[in-house]
């Protein structure tokens, strides 16, 4: 078995000339990709990195991304890639616990790098993409005439961990997902998969980078030699527009995007397109979504799955529309169970329990959170936390979640950090934050706050507190309550508030 290193080494040798990494004024061919991942991995090399050391990237979708993520799992480093929807306060949480030696970022996100903080302080830190623009800086560029395009030959091994990603946790407790080179190398074999990559076709790479679906594409693009066309800005309308000009075939957005996608279409008239196949996952997939795009001939996938699991299961069209409210059946080599999560034994078919899985494709654990870990991986089995049950042909189906987490259109907010953030503000006296339904992106935060009868907060108050410490996403509705409901042990009975 190979590392994930070795992928686009294999992929040069049997597609040298043909377009790996496209976007709007340029491309690379894989042999020129294979060579500069080289570059970059000598690079890293000259500046001590070892193996096992963690690079962190905050970077658009342009072609860097996927050149530094490769550079870093080539010499048995661990790519720590971080969202640019985070705040700088959720950023150093996250610097903290990986301690990175490098970090690669692009201009478009310079204030959210927390550079007066101790913890860069012998951090290398290299800017790669423009403000406002697909360029990159002459800095980042002269490393491709620096160094050597030959492989720097280091050592990886299976067991070796090959990214750190990151969900987001409380203040203070960022969860990283240790995923190893074996476990991903296994996931992304033709063997594994239900969806057919075609090496003729075009994969529009719209998704952000930083998201596992998208590395995922981003490393299945190399394996299966399909050209990655690079959008760093998607709008929906510039999203149909790409795929028109480009000859797009495939694409991985949120349910919420190919809603929005949708609502163009019917506006512009719809017409041919090139896309064939459009994966969607993240959150639940409405049925009518899924029958609107086969009217415009697209075939939709939607897929089951978290950070932590990978993907656990798939539904494709050819599954059958009497089984589109389910999420598909498991990928081969997964193992599902429904379990009672009282008793913690399997429950009959058709009856709802907490979902648990063994599967190849699961995490190692989280990053230096032993206890984390124990919570959610027991006896080889890990525990996702979700609602479930399976029918008698052995499909799939998610009836909610046991843990608190909301999914907002695909982004998982957990209710601890944002009741954390309320919680600091003076005369707030407490805050439970639950998920309450949206018909675009499924769920989004509310949060009820009991604050100081005689205070004058406002809600305004609360929510520019909230903006200056939180991603947009996890930004809730504000109410005021004059007491949480809770038990005799005093927790706060969330059903109640929901």
């Amino acid at each position: 078995m190979y590392t994930l290193g070795e992928l686009l080494e294999q992929r040069a040798t049997q597609s040298a000339e043909k377009e790996a990494l496209i976007w709007s004024t340029s491309f690379h061919t894989f042999k020129e990709y294979n060579e500069r991942v080289n570059q970059l991995a000598h690079y890293l090399l000259s500046h001590n990195v070892k193996k096992g050391d963690r690079i962190a990237i905050l970077c658009q979708n342009n072609h860097p991304f996927p050149t530094i993520l490769l550079a870093a799992l080539r010499i048995g480093a661990v790519a720590v890639p971080i969202s640019w929807q985070l705040t700088k306060y959720e950023i150093i949480d996250i610097l903290d616990s990986a301690q990175p030696k490098v970090i690669f970022y692009d201009q478009k996100f310079h204030e959210v790098i927390p550079f007066d903080f101790e913890i860069l302080n012998d951090v290398i830190t290299l800017q790669v993409g423009r403000k406002n623009s697909v360029e990159t800086v002459e800095e980042y560029n002269e490393i491709f005439s620096a160094y050597s395009i030959l492989n720097p030959n280091i050592q990886v091994s299976q067991d070796d961990i090959a990214m750190l990603l990151f969900t987001s946790g409380t203040t203070g407790n960022a969860k990283g997902c240790m995923i190893e080179h074996g476990h991903v190398y296994s996931y992304i074999q033709p063997s594994s998969q239900r969806i057919d990559y075609e090496e003729d076709g075009r994969f529009l790479a719209s998704h952000p980078f930083y998201h596992m679906s998208s590395i995922n594409n981003i490393l299945k693009s190399v394996s299966n030699g399909m050209g990655l066309f690079l959008l760093s800005d998607p709008t929906p309308e510039i999203i149909w527009e790409t795929i028109e000009t480009h000859k797009i075939t495939m694409m991985l957005a949120f349910p919420s995007m190919y809603m929005q996608m949708l609502e163009v279409v019917k506006n512009a008239g719809s017409k041919k397109s090139s896309l064939k196949v459009a994966i969607a996952g993240g959150a639940k997939v409405p049925a009518y979504l899924i029958k609107e795009y086969e009217k415009l001939d697209i075939s939709m996938i939607q897929g089951y799955g978290s950070t932590e699991a990978w993907t656990v299961s798939v539904w494709t069209p050819n599954m059958g529309n009497e089984k589109i409210e389910s999420a598909g059946k498991p990928l081969s080599g997964v193992e599902v169970k429904i379990i009672d999560p009282e008793s913690g034994q399997e429950v009959k078919t058709g009856e709802v329990g907490e979902i648990i899985i063994k599967s190849p494709y699961c995490f190692k654990g989280y990053w230096h959170n032993q206890e984390a870990t124990d919570k959610v991986l027991r006896d080889g089995w890990f525990y996702m936390g979700d609602a479930g049950k399976v029918d008698q042909d052995g499909f799939l189906y998610i009836m909610g979640r046991y843990k608190d987490v909301i999914v907002y259109g695909g982004d998982n907010i957990y209710p601890d950090q944002v009741e954390e953030i309320i919680e600091q503000i003076d005369m707030v006296i407490e805050a439970a934050v639950v998920g309450v339904e949206d018909p675009v992106y499924g769920e989004k935060p509310r949060a009820y706050v009991v604050k100081d009868p005689h205070a004058s907060l406002t809600k305004e108050d609360i929510l520019k507190y909230c903006r200056d410490r939180l991603a947009s996403y996890k930004i809730p509705e504000v109410y005021f309550i004059d007491k949480l409901p809770k038990n005799q042990l005093g927790k706060v009975l969330k059903r109640e508030l929901k």
